[in-house]
C-alpha cells in the first residue's frame, strides 16, 4: 500500500474517545498568550510523512492489524480498571 495515495480509502474502527470532527484552533492560545509553536504546519507534515514512510509496507498499515491493534485500545482503555 501507498501510504501517499490519497485517492486510496481505508475505513478503520474509529478508537475509544477519538471524536467524529475536530476544529482544532491555536488562534485563541496564541492571542492570550505569548506561546507559540516550535515548527510550522508544513514542517510537522513533511516531518509526518518521512515517519510514515519508515513504516509504508509493514504489517501495521493493513486493515487487519490495525482493527485488531484498534481492539487493544479497548481492552485497555476499559471504565473497570
Amino acid at each position: 500500500m501507498n501510504l501517499l495515495n490519497i485517492n486510496e480509502k481505508i475505513f478503520i474502527p474509529k478508537r475509544p474517545g477519538e471524536p467524529d470532527t475536530t476544529h482544532a484552533d491555536i488562534s485563541k492560545i496564541t492571542s492570550d498568550t505569548s506561546w507559540r509553536p516550535l515548527i510550522s504546519l508544513k514542517e510537522g507534515i513533511t516531518n509526518l510523512l518521512k515517519q510514515s514512510e519508515l513504516w509504508e509496507g509493514t504489517k501495521a498499515w493493513e486493515p487487519s492489524e490495525i482493527e485488531k491493534e484498534t481492539q487493544n485500545w479497548f481492552k485497555y482503555l476499559r471504565d473497570d480498571q
